[in-house]
């Protein structure tokens, strides 16, 4: 898996990354890892029942804010909300992407086909801009 799904970027050295959240470094390495006291600490893992249904929708294959919200029948706010939170504690993935147009935020959970679903669609990453 691309250890960048899970919230580790590799500056150098030779890293491998597991769906389960296990990364494995051979010899020297230099990692930055972004969300590391999400997975240290357990108190900021601990989901509500809002947390719950969106990551539910999001497991059953709705990724783009639109569509997880309609499936999930929560406000725009909440949605937002939501979905920061889940983004800040590590649970999901958030992917920007465009077809051409504007970028759009899709949302994975750690372990999902991400490129295999932008692919699919004709999308591909949003360029960041310096």
């Amino acid at each position: 898996m691309q250890c960048s799904s899970i919230g580790i970027t590799v500056k150098y050295g030779n890293v491998t990354c597991y769906d389960d959240g296990s990364v494995v470094v051979e010899g020297p390495a230099v990692v930055q890892v972004s969300r590391a006291i999400a997975w240290v600490d357990g108190r900021s893992r601990k989901v509500g029942n809002v947390q719950k249904l969106v990551l539910d929708v999001i497991s059953r294959g709705f990724h783009a804010r639109d569509e997880i919200g309609g499936e999930a029948n929560i406000s725009k706010g909440a949605l937002g909300y939501v979905l920061a939170s889940l983004t800040r504690k590590g649970m999901v993935v958030l992917v920007k992407a465009t077809s051409g147009g504007p970028c759009r935020s899709y949302y994975f959970l750690p372990g999902q086909d991400i490129d295999g679903y932008l692919k699919s669609r004709g999308l591909r990453p949003c360029s960041r801009r310096a």
